[in-house]
Parts: C-alpha cells; structure tokens; sequence
C-alpha cells in the first residue's frame, strides 16, 4: 500500500512540475502541437535565416499598465507561410488596425515588413501561434 502511495505522490509531483501555471511547456511545443504564447516582446527577426528572437513580458502596475520584457530571449524559426498580422508597428502606418474587443491586428504583412518593424528597436508585443517549435503565426497586440 505505501509503494502505491509513493508512487503516486510522486506522479503528482511530476504532473505538477509539468502542468504549473496552465501554460504550455517547451514540451508541449516540441511535440507538434498548436500552442498560443502568452504576449511576448519581438525582439530582432532575420528574414534569411528566419530565426525569431523574443522575449516573454509582463505588466507593470503603472498608470499606463506598460508592458516590459522579463525572462530570457528566446529563439525559434519561422514559417515561410506564416501569417503576420499588424495593430500599429509592423505595417499599419498611422492608423491602428484592430479588433476593438481584442487589441490584436487584423492587418496582413509579409515577414519582411516583419523584419524591418523589428530592426528599428521599435517595440513590437504579439502573440506567437507555434506547431511544434515553429512559428505559424505572429499577431501584434496593441497597447497605449
């Protein structure tokens, strides 16, 4: 009966390690499946290569709720056929092309516009759409 117990707890131990915050794991995103990132700050992207460096973020209790860069920079490939969609600083010019009850950009790009909103500094937040560790889509979030 104690080996059950044990062995138990220890499963628990593991799922929990595995599962902790409901966000997916680098294991989840290298077996294939579809995840969504959480919102990450674009950071420099090489349309030859087409290597992606990001970093994740987090809000910053000020009276503009700022977004700012945590953790480590991250890198993954991008799909020759990812869909990249602008709010305001990758493609959009002056105006801001949202969906007003989500804040994320409606408006296609290419990746090379992409690559040359990113090599300004400017700062670009998005949610990342990954198959496998594979970037399939990049959707820019917009924030005041």
């Amino acid at each position: 009966m104690r080996a059950f117990a044990a062995a138990g707890a220890m499963a628990a131990l593991l799922l929990s390690g595995a599962c902790s915050d409901g966000k997916p794991k680098a294991a989840a995103a290298d077996s294939g499946k579809v995840v969504t990132t959480q919102v990450v700050l674009l950071k420099k992207y090489d349309a030859g290569s087409g290597a992606l460096e990001y970093q994740g973020t987090q809000k910053v209790q000020e009276p503009d709720e700022a977004i700012e860069p945590t953790g480590p920079v991250r890198t993954a490939t991008v799909a020759k056929d990812a869909t990249v969609l602008s709010a305001v600083n990758i493609c959009s010019g002056d105006d801001a092309t949202v969906d007003e009850k989500t804040g994320v950009g409606v408006k296609p790009c290419t990746l090379q516009q992409l690559e040359a909103a990113i090599k300004d500094g400017a700062q670009v937040d998005a949610y990342l759409t990954m198959k496998g560790s594979t970037v399939t889509k990049v959707a820019e979030v917009y924030h005041p």
